[in-house]
């Protein structure tokens, strides 16, 4: 288990800042509006987002009824700025802030059983999953402090996307134009090393069957997956054209039996 955050390296928060200010982002056009569309109803309702970032979707869980969001990164300039962010947000929606309606923790994803906190109705988490060694035993740790019949709800990097191992990504043809995106790594589960803005990290790949097993013998009951393609607007496929070829990101929504 990592104890340190890549995105806590010097100058890599600030490079991350500049891709996630960008309207077109994968975050902003794919990501978000998928993981919104997937959510149960909030009202009232006890919410963990795991990886949380800078607070984001916590705001939004607040704004759709939440009554209290509480948020997990392993980076704490990414929590500074969350605290920021949710501060400044109850402030100007002062009920909000009335209820003590958030709280941050500095762990990593697999410490959730840690939490001294009650058990959740809803846990989240976006584009994260696949930064974790050990999937059964993070979701071990998720189902316990979630309730029973509680939702679980996650976005990860797709795995035709984790497969990819060394070589070239894609087959062109003659005008170098992407036909085909390669996966003859794709059983072959585990590490992947990865560099992102100048700095190395590790994910993980594990194939579809895995992930989906895993939930099952986890003791989650799979409601919900979406694997988007591509945007509608002729700007957002100019923008997103490896989506026409493959998925990016795997959306699943579980809950617990």
């Amino acid at each position: 288990m990592a104890d340190s955050s890549v995105y806590d390296s010097e100058g890599f928060f600030e490079l991350y800042r500049r891709l996630r200010s960008n309207p077109l982002s994968l975050n902003e056009m794919v990501e978000k509006p998928t993981m919104l569309s997937l959510l149960p109803d909030l009202q009232h309702k006890r919410v963990l987002d795991l990886g949380c970032g800078y607070g984001e979707h916590m705001g939004l869980y607040l704004q759709r009824g939440a009554a209290f969001v509480a948020g997990i990164d392993l980076s704490q300039q990414m929590l500074d700025q969350a605290r920021l962010e949710l501060k400044k947000l109850c402030q100007n929606q002062p009920h909000f802030w009335d209820k003590n309606s958030f709280a941050l923790y500095h762990l990593a994803m697999e410490q959730t059983a840690q939490l001294a906190e009650e058990p959740f109705d809803v846990i989240t988490s976006s584009f994260a999953f696949h930064y974790v060694a050990d999937f059964s035993a993070l979701l071990s740790a998720l189902s316990a402090k979630l309730r029973p019949g509680g939702v679980l709800l996650f976005s990860q990097e797709h795995p035709i996307v984790t497969a990819y191992l060394e070589g070239a990504r894609w087959e062109k043809n003659a005008e170098k134009v992407q036909t085909a995106y390669r996966l003859n790594y794709y059983r072959d589960e585990g590490e992947r090393q990865r560099n992102w803005f100048g700095r190395d990290f590790t994910t993980y790949h594990r194939t579809m069957a895995t992930i989906v097993n895993a939930l099952v013998d986890g003791g989650f009951r799979i409601e919900k997956m979406a694997e988007p393609m591509l945007a509608e607007s002729p700007q957002l496929q100019a923008e997103f054209k490896d989506l026409r070829h493959r998925p990016l990101l795997l959306f699943i929504r579980a809950r617990k039996i």
